[in-house]
C-alpha cells in the first residue's frame, strides 16, 4: 500500500513545547507517523528549533517571512498582491506531493491573509485535501464590501476543524459554511509527549495499552520478597476481582535483584498463577523482563517515579514497613492508598487518607473468593468517587494522541470517500 504524505502547515518560526500550539503540532505529528503516514512540517523560511521536531518528520521551510502587521484588522498594505503571490508560489511548489494538509489557523488570523488568498488559489492546483484549524473562538462577520479580509470569512476549500462542539456552529457560520462542514477534533495531552518519561516507562505504555486502563497499580519490590513479606499475590487477586467488577486493570511490577535464575522462575510462576486468576501477561507486567536483562537489578528511579505518575491506585499489602518510601513516593502521586490495617506503621504514615483493609483472610476458599470480592468493590467505590482520579482516567483515555490520531484518521477517510 502506498504510503500517504500529510503536510502540517503552520507559521512557526521555532518550536517551542513551551507554546500551546506547537505542543498540539507536536501530539499530531508523532500520532501520523506511528500510523504510518509520512509526516511534512511546514513552516516559516527563517525556522530553527528542529531539534524539537519529533525524529522522522520532514521539514519544510516554504512558508514567505512576510510583514505581516498591515494586515491587522482589516487593514491591507499596496503590496498585498504580491505578497500572496509569494506564498501561491512557494506552496504550489512545494505542496504538490500532499496527499492531505492539516493547515493551522492561517485561514483565522487577520495577519495572515495574504496566506489565506495564497491557500484558496492554490487548492484547485493541488491534489491534497484540506482540514482548516482554528484554535481560537469564532467571531461575526463584519461587512467588507471591497476589501481582500473578506476571504477571512468564505466558505473554506476543504473543512473547517475546531476544538470544540460548542462554538462549532458558529465558526460554520463565520465563514458561511453549514455544521456538516465542521469537524470537532479535541487537543491531547499525552503523558508521553508532556512529561519527558524515562523510556522505560514509555516503551511499557506502548506496549501494553496503559493509557486505555482504568485502574493502574504500580508496586515497587525487591523479586525474592516480592511473594513472603510484600504480599504481590494479594494484591493480583484484588486486581482480578477488579476485572470481573469490569475494570481494566494494569499491575507493574517494579521488581529489583530479578538477576538469578531462582528469582527469574518465581516471576515465570507467578505469572501462570496469575493467568489462572485471569490476569494476563499484558496485565501483570515486570519490569525486570522489559528489555532483559537491563533492568534486571532494579528500574531506575526515575522510571518508578513516573510509573507511579501513571497510577491510580496503591495497594501495600506488607506485612512490614519501618518508614515505607514508596508509600509515600504513592501519596505524592496522588493515589488512592489501600494499606495493611494490621501494620501500625502504614497508618502512622497516611493517617486518615488511606483505605486500610485486612488482607490475611484465610478461611474456606469459596469464602476467601467473596471477601476479596468485597476488598475489591469497597476499593471501586472510592475510586468511582474521587473526582481527581476519574479526570486522570479520562484524560489517560480520551485526550491521549493515540485517540487524536485515529480522530484525524477519520477525517483523511471521510475525504476520500468524497464526504
Amino acid at each position: 500500500m502506498d504510503v500517504k504524505t500529510v503536510g502540517v502547515v503552520t507559521s512557526f518560526y521555532n518550536f517551542d513545547p513551551a507554546y500551546s500550539l506547537c505542543a498540539v503540532v507536536k501530539d499530531q505529528l508523532t500520532a501520523l507517523q506511528k500510523n504510518g503516514y509520512k509526516t511534512v512540517l511546514c513552516v516559516l523560511v527563517n525556522f530553527t528549533g528542529s531539534e524539537n521536531v519529533p525524529k522522522g518528520v520532514e521539514i519544510r521551510k516554504i512558508v514567505p517571512q512576510l510583514i505581516l502587521e498591515p494586515y491587522s484588522g482589516t487593514q491591507f498594505p499596496d503590496h498585498w498582491k504580491e505578497d500572496v503571490e509569494k506564498a501561491r508560489s512557494s506552496f504550489e511548489r512545494n505542496l504538490a506531493d500532499a496527499d492531505y494538509l492539516l493547515v493551522h489557523d492561517l485561514m483565522f488570523i487577520d495577519s495572515f491573509l495574504p496566506y489565506n488568498r495564497a491557500l484558496r488559489e492554490v487548492a484547485p492546483k493541488l491534489k491534497a485535501k484540506m482540514f482548516f484549524w482554528t484554535h481560537s473562538a469564532p467571531s461575526g462577520r463584519p461587512n467588507l464590501e471591497d476589501n481582500p479580509h473578506a476571504s477571512r470569512f468564505l466558505p473554506v476549500p476543504g473543512k473547517l476543524v475546531y476544538l470544540n462542539h460548542d462554538k462549532a456552529n458558529d465558526l460554520a457560520e463565520m465563514y458561511s459554511m453549514w455544521l456538516k462542514d465542521v469537524r470537532v477534533i479535541h487537543n491531547s495531552r499525552d503523558p508521553r509527549t508532556c512529561w519527558n518519561l524515562h523510556p522505560l516507562v514509555e516503551s511499557v505504555i506502548n506496549k501494553y495499552d496503559l493509557l486505555k486502563a482504568d485502574i493502574i497499580s504500580t508496586y515497587p519490590v525487591s523479586t525474592p520478597r516480592m511473594i513472603s513479606g510484600k504480599g504481590l499475590d494479594k494484591i493480583v487477586k484484588i486486581h482480578s476481582k477488579l476485572k470481573a467488577l469490569g475494570y481494566k486493570t494494569k499491575l507493574i511490577v517494579c521488581n529489583a535483584h530479578a538477576n538469578a535464575e531462582k528469582d527469574r522462575r518465581m516471576i515465570a510462576e507467578t505469572k501462570v498463577w496469575a493467568s489462572e486468576m485471569g490476569i494476563t501477561q499484558e496485565e501483570l507486567i515486570f519490569t525486570s523482563t522489559e528489555d532483559a536483562p537491563t533492568y534486571e537489578l532494579a528500574a531506575p528511579q526515575q522510571a518508578v517515579s513516573d510509573f507511579f505518575r501513571l497510577s491510580n491506585v496503591f495497594i501495600f499489602p506488607t506485612t512490614s514497613e519501618n518508614s515505607s518510601l514508596i508509600l509515600l513516593e504513592a501519596m505524592a502521586a496522588g493515589n488512592l492508598l489501600v494499606l495493611n490495617k494490621k501494620v501500625g506503621t502504614l497508618l502512622e504514615h497516611a493517617g486518615d487518607t488511606a483505605i486500610y483493609m485486612d488482607f490475611e483472610y484465610r478461611d474456606k476458599k469459596d469464602e476467601n473468593e467473596r471477601y476479596y470480592l468485597d476488598l475489591a468493590r469497597i476499593i471501586a467505590s472510592q475510586f468511582e468517587v474521587s473526582k481527581p482520579l476519574q479526570a486522570k482516567r479520562l484524560l489517560f483515555q480520551k485526550f491521549n494522541y493515540d485517540k487524536i490520531g485515529k480522530d484525524i484518521e477519520t477525517l483523511f477517510f471521510e475525504a476520500d470517500a468524497g464526504e
